[in-house]
């Protein structure tokens, strides 16, 4: 099917608010900026959208795709390299944003066939279950804590467990299913028109290479916040 433009549209929102977001982040461990100031209301609320917008975005995408594995391989491996980034800078990544989605992608690339049967037989009643899924989830998951220091992909971590950045399969894959979810009612343009209406190429390049831009701007940004601290 033609792609859908205004996914990519999602993504370069998105993608400009967690530059932006990530900036600002940069700008604390430097102290421009205090951590109080950081961690407002407004900012937490963009980390939620942005991370929940790429989350259901990419299973929106899963769903539309036919090389899931290759593509969960592929973002794996350079969450890989995100990881060895952080902790030579002393900011710590275990199992961040980049793993999850590659992980979800695997599964969804491994039982996706199955996944669509059950949503199929679902119905409309298969959203609420995923979202009620994820928040329970969430709860059980954010109050438990474990001895043992290898299940923090699953969600379950020790007290000693730090990441810059975590994002679990529990609860997460379930905002990825439900985007999966969504993504069979745009492959079946069951929806709006102006859903899959053109958009400028300015307005979704960025959102098209978001990979190479999440694998780069951080660099980038951390080494212009290091030349401001020295004015």
């Amino acid at each position: 099917m033609k792609r859908i433009e205004l996914l990519d549209l999602w993504r370069t929102i998105a993608i400009v608010c967690m530059v932006i977001y990530h900036l600002l982040y940069d700008f604390a461990i430097f102290g421009l900026i205090s951590w109080q100031e950081f961690f407002s209301p407004g900012l937490n609320a963009l980390q939620k959208f942005i991370c929940c917008s790429f989350i259901i975005v990419s299973g929106i995408s899963s769903r539309l795709s036919k090389n899931n594995l290759k593509r969960g391989v592929v973002v794996f491996l350079f969450s890989i390299v995100i990881s060895i980034g952080g902790f030579a800078v002393g900011e710590p990544i275990l199992f961040g944003v980049l793993s999850f989605l590659g992980c979800a992608m695997i599964i969804y690339g491994v039982s996706g066939k199955y996944i669509e049967k059950a949503s199929e037989a679902s119905g409309f009643f298969m959203p609420a279950v995923l979202l009620a899924l994820f928040f329970i989830t969430k709860r059980w998951t954010e109050s438990a804590v474990v001895e043992v220091g290898f299940l923090f992909p699953l969600g379950f971590i020790n007290q000693g467990f730090h990441s810059s950045d975590y994002f679990p399969i529990f609860p997460w894959i379930f905002l990825f299913l439900f985007g999966t979810w969504f993504g069979g009612l745009l492959k079946k343009s069951n929806l709006p028109k102006w859903i899959y209406m053109s958009v400028p190429k300015a307005l979704t390049w960025p959102g098209r290479h978001s990979l190479l831009i999440y694998m780069l701007h951080q660099p980038v940004l951390y080494g212009i916040t290091m030349i401001l601290t020295r004015f």
